[in-house]
């Protein structure tokens, strides 16, 4: 299964390598294409650390840092598959021996790289499985653990259809430490060895320990704030009709909306100047003056949002109203924040705990935002209430930072 596997990853990156050699971000294209073929200069290394974009390269920091502070002689090494986890790794882990791109999972990339990092631990962050990268060290004596791993239910149902491969892929790490019970049954149910799975937690209800900046220019939003955070294409629309009809009632209330991916960031400009809002975009604020921000803000900007939720009086998580899984609710928790959410929110299993415990309402359409919005504005009780039950949820389940130190500790030593 695995020369199959091998096989087929070496036939798709031929199909790749033009779009490797033509992809627009990277400034030093040369080391990006040298390090996703597994060609580049490598030297010895004691922990790597791969998280892919910047959901995942966001959640770990804490983690990251923490590595640094309690093994000071170790070198860490970093990786990201993309250009914007790349930038958040440059910016928010400046600590790092190394950061670089993951090689390309096929064994022609990852031996050589594999063989010259040589790392006594390898983790890998959230669920990236690399079948190969993974059957290398393991043959080189490296530890691998899954860190923050969580399945979601379409990811679950892939994985039962190659359960044959993956508990043998799976059988190569030597724990799996899982975000929730959930998480954690789906694993073993896809034939992951029980001795081998924890549960540990979400590294991001460790939000403290990630330092967030709270940027200066929200400090120039008068009234309420609404923020839409992470959102895809076929809610942008909604998110614009819902908050029209809600300034009518609130007519202090601003808008932050903060598409998914960056890529969208035009696509969304194109989609509030429709909606005859007056906007600005994030990263033309420096040309306000000082003077009061319009009626919504554009957030194009990568790695400002963790810390854009300490202002909000009420945020709305992305990529929920339709089937895309959700994205992560702790964040806006954890400042306090009454949330609201789409029905869709299968990525995020700790979604039911914020709904049982009233800390969140699920909306469908743009009415229930309305409805719902409209509901918390309207009471700030009811705001207060929802905001202090969100933070205890963060608060409860925070200590996965904690326990995956430890685990280190446990196959490094101390020094």
């Amino acid at each position: 299964m695995l020369l199959v596997y091998n096989l087929i990853s070496a036939i798709a990156l031929l199909f790749y390598l033009p779009f490797l050699l033509m992809k627009k971000g990277p400034e030093d294209k040369t080391a990006f294409v040298k390090e996703r073929l597994g060609i580049s200069s490598y030297t010895k290394t004691d922990i790597w650390v791969h998280s892919v974009s910047v959901g995942e390269t966001l959640a770990c920091i804490p983690f990251l840092k923490r590595l640094k502070r309690e093994f000071p002689g170790r070198k860490i090494t970093l990786s990201t598959t993309t250009y914007t986890g790349q930038k958040i790794a440059e910016e928010k882990f400046p600590e790092a021996d190394r950061i670089m791109y993951m090689p390309w999972d096929a064994g022609i990339c990852v031996k050589r790289a594999a063989g010259l990092l040589k790392p006594r631990i390898f983790i890998t962050i959230d669920t990236e499985i690399w079948p190969l990268l993974i059957k290398t060290l393991k043959r080189s004596g490296t530890k691998i653990f899954l860190f923050n791993g969580r399945i979601s239910s379409d990811s679950f149902k892939g994985y039962k259809r190659a359960a044959f491969f993956m508990r043998k892929v799976f059988n190569d790490t030597d724990g799996l430490c899982m975000q929730s019970g959930i998480d954690a049954e789906r694993i073993i149910s896809i034939g992951a060895e029980p001795e081998k799975v924890s549960v540990m937690g979400n590294f991001k209800s460790d939000i403290r320990s990630a330092g967030m900046p709270i940027p200066h220019w929200i400090k120039e939003i008068k009234g309420r704030l609404f923020l839409a955070g992470s959102t895809h294409r076929g809610e942008d629309e909604t998110i614009m009709d819902s908050f029209k009809k809600l300034r009518h009632a609130f007519p202090e209330l601003k808008l932050i909306i903060a598409p998914r991916h960056p890529e969208r960031f035009d696509e969304v400009e194109s989609i509030i100047r429709e909606s005859g809002l007056h906007y600005i975009r994030r990263s033309g604020i420096k040309d306000a003056g000082g003077a009061e921000l319009p009626e919504a803000v554009l957030l194009d900007t990568v790695g400002e949002l963790a810390g854009i939720f300490s202002a909000s009086s009420i945020t709305f998580m992305g990529g929920s109203l339709l089937p895309f899984g959700g994205h992560n609710i702790l964040e806006p928790a954890y400042w306090g924040n009454p949330i609201i959410f789409g029905p869709h929110m299968d990525n995020f299993p700790v979604h039911r705990e914020f709904l049982d415990a009233s800390a969140a309402f699920i909306v469908k359409d743009a009415q229930e935002i309305i409805e719902k919005a409209s509901e918390i504005l309207n009471n700030a009780e009811l705001a207060a209430a929802m905001g202090k039950k969100a933070k205890a949820i963060v608060d409860k389940n925070s200590g996965a930072v904690d326990k995956a130190v430890e685990i280190v500790r446990r196959h490094l030593g101390n020094s």
